[in-house]
């Protein structure tokens, strides 16, 4: 049985029969027709995760998505009644578009956890489908050995016949009617392993439906909107995007400005065979949730030359648009005397190079944003951090941030702040030393006072924030708020 509450509406009563669901509006205020997505949150079929409903709505709304939450049956259930509910929950929102301007062939469904596993054996079992599925670490197998045995309990008991196993593991009812799909996980969800969603995309690729997959590489099962985890709440932009693109938002809602990162390896996104090494861009992402959209241009190993001459400020510039702001930190390749493709001199070539890079931001109606070379970490004998610790560059970029009036984030003076704070021994940790035979990628070891572990990565974004936020240039304001 299904019951229906506007939210908010105080009055009403809540309290619900173990044989009853409840749907939760939360409609836009619009003349508008918009698309509808319904909440599944998890909790193993014997409870529901708070934190995986009414706030998912809200992000729904803010991407000018009508939303509802299903309160669901647990605990004590029929299958066939909560399955029943969830498809008179669907058929109801479609019927509701000449009320409430739903439209009606765009109504999707979003399961997290157990929530997942309930949305997606629908989705495949059932002739009521949503049009589009989204899956946070999803329960998706109730066979060995990957099955979420808490869930499979509460849903089918104690000892299920092979048959229900298999009828209610959805990668075995995936077929050609299964709706477009987006999962994402992480690799190490000790509660859920990362198979299921491997099985259910292999189930997807099998029938030829369009999905899209995101693992990250680490976080906690129930992760939610993850608030607390600023890698795995990429998945709120991720998604964005890709439900503009099954156009559930309109685009004039999506023109948020972008941000772009043209750096060296300090900043640059690292690929599998090189963590733990990891860029500080990497997390910068995280601060805006879906507010800013970072696009990490930066690459190993470039100067402002090399970057210029390999053709990738160009590549920025095809996509800039008026508003986005460039965010430009190098320094550490422009220093190398020996390579002549790479080396500038820091009181001529690499002012030059600094002012193209501001030029052609502001030339677009974009902003640009200086941001010193994140320091090395580089004590002297007498355990003082080295001012030169990339030679004359820091020095070199603030006069030119003072001549052509850009915003300047000093990060190479908050880098060694940092580094001082922590002492010489302590401050190993944000950099890549590890001894041999600790990680795969560096069997003989590794010692790197140039860059980033993990830690050190997450600690150099803060460390750009705080100066983001502290800065009073006119011309990052907005992006100050957009934090």
């Amino acid at each position: 049985m299904l019951s229906f509450r506007l939210h908010p509406n105080p009055t009403e009563q809540a309290e619900l029969s173990p044989e009853t669901s409840l749907l939760t509006l939360y409609p836009l205020e619009t003349d508008q027709p918009r698309p509808f997505i319904l909440v599944l949150p998890g909790g193993g079929y014997q409870h529901l995760a708070k934190h995986e409903g009414a706030p998912v709505t809200h992000w729904l709304n803010s991407l000018g998505i009508h939303a509802g939450v299903l309160d669901y049956q647990v605990g004590d259930f029929s299958v066939t009644s909560l399955l029943n509910d969830v498809e008179e929950a669907l058929r109801w929102i479609r019927g509701a578009s000449q009320h409430w301007n739903v439209i009606s062939n765009k109504v999707g469904m979003i399961g997290f956890s157990a929530g997942g596993h309930l949305a997606s054996i629908f989705s495949t079992t059932r002739a009521e489908k949503p049009d589009l599925l989204l899956l946070g670490y999803p329960v998706i197998t109730f066979q060995a050995p990957y099955a979420h045995m808490g869930s499979r309990l509460h849903f089918l008991g104690d000892n299920p016949a092979p048959v229900e196993l298999h009828s209610f593991s959805s990668e075995s009812q995936v077929t050609s009617r299964t709706p477009p799909t987006f999962i994402w996980t992480t690799a190490n969800d000790a509660s859920v392993p990362v198979e299921n969603s491997l099985l259910f995309s292999s189930a997807l690729s099998e029938q030829g439906i369009p999905f899209e997959l995101h693992i990250f590489e680490e976080g906690r099962h129930g992760l939610g909107l993850s608030k607390e985890h600023p890698h795995c709440r990429q998945w709120l932009s991720l998604a964005a995007n890709w439900l503009r693109e099954h156009h559930y938002t309109k685009i004039e809602e999506l023109i948020t400005p972008t941000l772009f990162i043209a750096g060296d390896s300090t900043a640059a996104i690292k690929g599998a065979g090189e963590k733990p090494m990891t860029g500080w861009g990497e997390y910068l992402q995280s601060y805006f949730g879906t507010s800013v959209r970072v696009e990490n241009r930066a690459i190993n190993g470039r100067s402002t030359k090399s970057f210029i001459s390999d053709g990738r400020l160009d590549a920025i510039l095809k996509d800039f648009k008026a508003g986005d702001y460039l965010f430009i930190q190098f320094g550490h390749n422009d220093e190398k005397k020996e390579d002549p493709l790479r080396y500038t001199d820091p009181d001529t070539e690499y002012r030059r190079n600094l002012t193209q890079y501001i030029e052609a931001a502001r030339q677009l109606g974009g902003i640009p944003v200086l941001l010193t070379s994140v320091s090395r970490r580089r004590f002297t004998s007498d355990g003082q951090l080295d001012p030169l610790a990339v030679g004359a560059y820091p020095e070199a970029m603030r006069q030119v941030a003072e001549e052509t009036q850009t915003p300047l984030l000093d990060i190479f003076a908050a880098s060694q702040a940092l580094y001082c704070l922590l002492g010489e021994e302590e401050s190993k940790k944000l950099f890549m030393h590890f001894p041999e035979n600790i990680h795969p990628n560096y069997p003989n070891g590794v010692t790197d006072d140039t860059h980033f572990s993990d830690e050190g990565a997450q600690q150099i974004a803060k460390l750009v924030v705080q100066a983001l936020k502290q800065n009073t240039a006119s011309p990052i304001s907005n992006l100050q708020q957009l934090l």
